[in-house]
């Protein structure tokens, strides 16, 4: 009689742990080498549990790598929406820049993965519609409209705090100054507000 195999997950956990496996295999092997198997051996599910729960290799990439973008988006939102009192401009950018600067930081390897995606092989999954409706929604938060100018400095306030996480070891010298991460973290700061304040000031 064949053993019956048994979850090793309570009701509710597999797709979790699913999800936290394919952020380390995307990660390591970027989106066209990794393989759903691969996931599924790591998560000790079976590969059909990982098809079901979301479809498709482009399916799993999106609700593991790009997911956490737009849940950080909706955080950030809420939180402002949230507050009691009406928060000024410059403190609305410099509050969006340092938890951006902190959730880039904490998920430097998804954002690599989803980058390299991008740049090789087919295009399987459409990771520039889900950025461009994240930034529409902070650039409208920020200017309180539509506002294309708003979406610019956005974007480029992204591209700022990205490329200087990305490239840290890359721009800032071992045993200096420049690399404490609280000076970095202001220094980013100031830099990107001035920028997007000369766009989105009155």
């Amino acid at each position: 009689m064949a053993e019956i195999r048994r979850s090793p997950y309570r009701r509710g956990e597999a797709r979790a742990a699913v999800l936290e496996h394919a952020r380390t295999v995307f990660s390591e092997r970027g989106y066209h080498a990794a393989s759903l198997a691969e996931v599924a051996v790591r998560a000790d599910v079976s590969e059909t549990l990982v098809y079901r729960y979301f479809g498709s290799k482009a399916g799993l990439f999106e609700a593991s790598i790009i997911g956490p973008g737009r849940e950080f988006v909706d955080r950030f939102l809420a939180s402002w929406e949230g507050q009691q009192d009406e928060s000024g401009l410059e403190e609305k950018v410099r509050s969006l820049v340092v938890e951006l600067l902190g959730f880039v930081q904490a998920h430097r390897g998804l954002i690599v993965a989803w980058a390299l995606a991008e740049s090789q092989g087919p295009r399987e999954i459409a990771t520039d519609g889900t950025h461009g409706q994240g930034v529409r929604r902070l650039a409208s938060a920020l200017a309180g409209r539509a506002d294309p100018d708003a979406e610019m400095a956005v974007s480029l306030g992204m591209g700022v705090i990205l490329a200087v996480v990305t490239f840290t070891d890359v721009l800032f010298a071992v045993d200096t100054p420049n690399r404490d991460p609280d000076r970095l973290t202001d220094a980013v700061t100031q830099f990107v507000l001035a920028g997007l304040l000369a766009q989105l000031g009155p």
